[in-house]
């Protein structure tokens, strides 16, 4: 029986530049990249579950970001990041 991947490609946009230490978070715990905007930055994982997203949103608010916009796209079969995952 096949089941839904619960594995999602998550983007979130939040105020401000990111601290060089949430950047390294982002990169080593979520593989995230952040690209910077003018008055924002716009983070994007790959293959990431609920839960790591809740600790992502977190890990921002808590570093004093506001959450300007969020949205996910669920990955295919082949998984966001090109790597074929078994079911």
């Amino acid at each position: 029986m096949a089941h839904s991947n619960p594995m999602t490609q998550c983007t979130l946009t939040v105020t401000g530049p990111l601290a060089r230490s949430a950047l390294d978070t982002i990169e080593s715990r979520f593989r995230g990249v952040a690209t910077r905007t003018v008055g924002a930055t716009i983070v994007t994982v790959d293959a990431v579950d609920q839960a790591a997203v809740r600790a992502l949103m977190v890990m921002l608010w808590d570093s004093g970001h506001e959450l300007l916009a969020m949205s996910t796209t669920p990955c295919s079969t082949a998984g966001c990041d090109g790597v074929r995952r078994d079911d």
